[in-house]
């Protein structure tokens, strides 16, 4: 904890600023100014974030803009927790937007718990328990916006999860719309493969942000998932599509530590229960209808990856590495050296020959015992599961049973010797295999899309 401590104790000049307002928003077509502000005693900080939203073929209906609008002040509410993160003031003010109660305990649970790695890295437990003022009562009616019928949109990262999804529609016979907020090259790169129409939209941070983080203000993971979610689906609503579905695992609602009696998950905006959170105020703000899901909920990470495997059309273009998407002109689509990227080699190598897996990665990664404190920490023989979207111990575990069970990798000096320092007891059973393995039934998925499933 010592670096957390002096990270708080260089940040304490933001300590002054005690209230986040959000104090304007303005709907100009299809693009949206968010204004929000840190106040003092006698000092104040404005930022202003932008999001662009692609405009539709044609002219929408006065009830497909009235629900878009909806969604949008849905999406202000929640992108000003990238601001409150500046200073984790301990009161925050609605000023610009009415409140409905639905909302307002939407954006209590999600600070209590989207903010929870922040909170714990910064020493910060007040983080998670702002004073919400709301000080307009939102008094409309929920809209009875029928959900369209047109096709879905599947949200783009670039990793192997949304290939999944993907690809399962497409075999399922339907053809999805892609959708990428601020699409870089990777991103790009997999759409095209795909051959498959996608939308794109964009969203402008303040830049003040960049100089404040290095004058030490408070700094850290926030729920960004929610942020890119509601873009999608305001972009659904504007275009008449589908429901926005998502890629999210079930392996994401697995917490990392427990800290203040409060379990941390850095992939909680990924998890069910965000998952479940998110698309009930949507049908308390639209009316009912699925708009949101994840299509890979039931499945574990080895289990997806065993499906990305079964296709070669991405092989060149996909990462889930996040160092690359923070470099403005990557070398290589994979940095080879975090927790990200050894996960996700080790979660592929029992479904993938060496020559292929190593030839995406440009790298042996279970070659390199430069990478065993990492793997350790992997699977649990060392620290704690890396504050990073990778599966849970026990799928490391099982992935690394079945590469020392295989031809290909059972040599490896990685696999060797953390088979080696694995206690007998701590290996996984059949019986773990074999869950891994097997879809859950905890899902949000409709019905009609429950089809797309029936091939795996």
């Amino acid at each position: 904890m010592t670096s957390e401590r002096s990270n708080q104790a260089e940040a304490t000049w933001m300590d002054d600023y005690r209230v986040l307002r959000y104090t304007s928003l303005h709907i100009q077509g299809y693009r949206a100014v968010f204004g929000y502000e840190l106040a003092g005693a006698d000092k104040k900080l404005s930022f202003t974030e932008i999001v662009e939203f692609p405009p539709p073929p044609s002219v929408p209906s006065q009830e497909t803009i009235e629900a878009f609008e909806r969604v949008v002040e849905l999406l202000y509410l929640v992108a000003g927790i990238s601001y409150y993160k500046v200073a984790a003031p301990e009161r925050i003010e609605v000023l610009a937007v009415a409140l409905p109660p639905r909302v307002e305990e939407y954006l209590r649970n999600l600070y209590a718990h989207g903010l929870g790695e922040f909170a714990f890295k910064n020493h910060l437990p007040r983080a998670l328990r702002p004073d919400f003022v709301p000080l307009r009562a939102d008094t409309r009616p929920a809209l009875q916006l029928p959900t369209a019928p047109g096709p879905p949109l599947v949200t783009i990262g670039g990793g192997k999860d949304s290939v999944v999804s993907v690809e399962l529609l497409r075999k399922a016979g339907m053809q999805p719309t892609l959708f990428a907020v601020k699409p870089n090259d990777v991103m790009r790169n997999v759409i095209d493969a795909s051959e498959l129409p996608w939308l794109a939209a964009r969203r402008y941070i303040d830049k003040q942000l960049f100089g404040l983080n290095e004058r030490g203000a408070y700094n850290g993971h926030i729920p960004v998932t929610a942020i890119n979610s509601l873009i999608a689906v305001a972009t659904s609503v504007l275009h008449g599509l589908g429901p926005v579905v998502m890629s999210n695992e079930r392996s994401a609602s697995s917490p990392n530590l427990s800290w203040n009696g409060k379990e941390i998950n850095h992939q909680w905006s990924k998890s069910l229960v965000a998952e479940r959170e998110l698309a009930d105020v949507l049908v308390a703000q639209l009316g009912p209808g699925t708009r949101y899901f994840s299509l890979l909920r039931p499945f574990s990470e080895l289990h997806i990856a065993r499906m990305f495997s079964e296709t070669t059309t991405y092989d060149a273009v996909f990462t889930s590495c996040n160092r690359v998407f923070k470099l403005e002109n990557p070398a290589a689509a994979w940095c080879g050296d975090c927790p990200k990227c050894r996960f996700v080699f080790l979660a592929l190598a029992p479904f993938m020959a060496k020559a292929r897996l190593t030839g995406i990665f440009g790298k042996d990664m279970l070659g390199d015992e430069l990478q065993l404190p990492g793997y350790r920490e992997l699977t649990g023989l060392a620290g704690q599961k890396p504050f990073e979207c990778v599966g849970e111990t026990c799928e490391s575990l099982v992935a690394l049973q079945l590469a020392a069970n295989s031809v290909d990798w059972r040599s490896e000096p990685v696999v060797k010797q953390l088979i080696a320092e694995i206690p007998s007891e701590q290996l996984p059973s059949p019986k773990l295999h074999t869950e891994i393995f097997t879809p859950s039934t905890a899902h949000l998925i409709p019905t009609q899309y429950a089809k797309a499933l029936a091939c795996v």
